[in-house]
């Protein structure tokens, strides 16, 4: 993708990076469009792993502070 028109966070914005990947859906190949699916899926389980191991270290740092014993580990 080129230069964006749209301030970031806008509706525009979206809706202009949203186009890049509609534009790889193939009605004769419609295992792309199911990959299209399938990798947003990953990305939301990959950022939501990630969010929860960041709220999972900032609970271990608070126990520290507190003198506690760390709630739970990492996920995977």
């Amino acid at each position: 993708m080129t230069n964006l028109k749209y301030t970031y966070g806008t509706k525009e914005y979206y809706a202009e990076m949203f186009a890049d990947f509609i534009a790889d859906v193939q009605h004769d190949s419609p295992e792309v469009s199911d990959n299209l699916v399938a990798g947003f899926l990953l990305a939301i389980d990959d950022w939501r792993k990630y969010h929860v191991n960041q709220i999972l270290e900032l609970d271990r740092v608070e126990a520290q502070v507190y003198d506690q014993s760390p709630v739970q580990e990492s996920i995977n």
